[in-house]
This record gives structure tokens, C-alpha cells and sequence, in this order.
């Protein structure tokens, strides 16, 4: 593998954006119930596919249960940042990394120390009241039983994070591509270029190369301009330290 290449290209980038994708963080320990095994085991337990609870549907009609999966599933796999993560944060220490974008929800570059991060949809970390706007910490929502309700007012405390059938902040979608169109390196970790996060986000940059790193194989590898198919984690630390 050549290595060499990776490390010139990021060290001669002057401003690289990544695309951080669902693998890196099952990678750090969270949970990715997309997996075939782990959708299974959840819809055999809970009676409902992941997708299916993930939903705003879901949320505002079955609200017992979806906190069930949320406290049990979500909130007991919180993952920790890893080795690829750290690396990041070296990154937009050196100022070469000026943003993060991801969808996921488990704030793992934020707990590693990183300021710029765009949480598409949004973090477990944030929860407010809908009523009288209390925020709580996610301590507050893995302590709770049942349904967490607010200490103030007595309504449900609601997760900061976009569910299926929610759109996504108009802001946060703004923000993203004002910071991928500024890019010269697109840094796409953890996904291939179909997923939904690369997909959305591909179309505002303009730069000079998209460097792809992820375990996975798929057919959209030849929209990137260098491609690793392994873990994130087993080259970028050795490759930016």
C-alpha cells in the first residue's frame, strides 16, 4: 500500500474538510444498527427494525418503547475516540483540518477535544425540553427511567438528533457545503462515495483531490481520486502523526 502518497497529499493540502462516515464510529465502539446481525437481534428484541424506531412516526407514537431502544441500544454504546479520531484532532491542531461533517449522532470528534464539527443530524450529548427549553446532558437521559421527563414541567425530554422523516436544519445544511466548497482535499472516512452523507455533500466541492478511505469496496470508489479500502483507523495515524 502506498502510504507515501497519502502523506504528501494531506501534508501539501492547505485546507482539507472530512467526511466522517458510520464505520469510524462503530469503529470507536458505537452502535451501528444498520448491521445486518445487530438490525436483526434489535427487531427480534424490540418487535420493530431500527429504522423503524429511529423515526419521528415511531417517536411520537411509541414513545415508551423507543426509549426502551434508545437507553438500552443508543445510549449503552457510546464508543470512545479511537486511534483515527486523535489523528483528526492533530490534523485541525496543525491547521490543516478545518471541518468535520458527519451524520452521526455519538459527538465522538467533539469528545476527542475537536471545535469544528457540523453534526448534520444532530448529537445524544444535546437533549431539551420542548416545552420549557431546559437542556439536559446525556447522564441526565441514561439515569432516567423510562421516559426521561423534565424536572421542570414534567414533559419528555427530546434528543437533539434528526430522526427519519425530520429534515435536516436548513443552517447545518448551509454551513456544510459553505465549508466542503472552500476545501481543497475532501477527506471521506468510513463510507463509500453512495452513501447518503458522501452523496449529499460531494456536489459542493470543487477542490483538487477526494481521498477515500474505507474497509468496504463499492462500485463508486472511481469518483475519488485516491482510494484505501482498510479501516481509517490502521492508516491515517501512521500516515499523520
Amino acid at each position: 500500500m502506498d502510504t507515501k502518497s497519502l502523506e504528501d497529499a494531506i501534508r501539501n493540502s492547505g485546507h482539507i474538510v472530512c467526511l466522517l462516515g458510520r464505520h469510524v464510529a462503530a469503529d470507536c465502539g458505537c452502535l451501528d444498527y444498520r448491521l445486518v446481525d445487530t438490525a436483526y437481534a434489535i427487531e427480534t428484541k424490540y418487535g420493530y427494525s431500527p429504522e423503524e424506531i429511529f423515526s419521528a412516526s415511531f417517536y411520537n407514537t411509541r414513545m415508551k418503547t423507543f426509549f426502551d431502544f434508545y437507553h438500552n441500544e443508543i445510549l449503552s454504546k457510546l464508543g470512545e475516540p479511537d486511534a483515527c479520531i486523535h489523528a483528526l484532532k492533530k490534523m485541525e491542531d496543525d491547521g490543516k483540518l478545518f471541518s468535520v461533517v458527519t451524520r452521526s449522532v455519538y459527538g465522538i470528534p467533539g469528545r476527542a477535544g475537536m471545535r469544528h464539527v457540523l453534526e448534520l443530524h444532530g448529537s445524544v450529548y444535546q437533549n431539551r425540553c420542548p416545552h420549557c427549553h431546559t437542556e439536559y446532558d446525556v447522564e441526565f437521559m441514561k439515569n432516567a427511567d423510562g421516559i426521561p421527563l423534565c424536572t421542570k414541567c414534567g414533559q419528555p425530554v427530546r434528543p437533539q438528533i434528526t430522526l427519519a422523516g425530520e429534515m435536516i436544519r436548513n443552517q447545518l445544511v448551509t454551513d456544510a457545503a459553505n465549508e466542503i466548497s472552500q476545501a481543497d482535499t475532501l477527506l471521506v472516512l468510513g463510507c463509500t462515495m453512495d452513501s447518503m452523507l458522501a452523496q449529499g455533500c460531494i456536489k459542493y466541492f470543487d477542490g483538487n483531490r477526494i481521498i477515500l478511505i474505507n474497509e468496504e469496496e463499492n462500485y463508486s470508489d472511481n469518483i475519488a481520486d485516491m482510494i484505501y479500502h482498510v479501516k481509517p483507523r490502521d492508516i491515517l495515524p501512521n500516515v499523520y502523526r
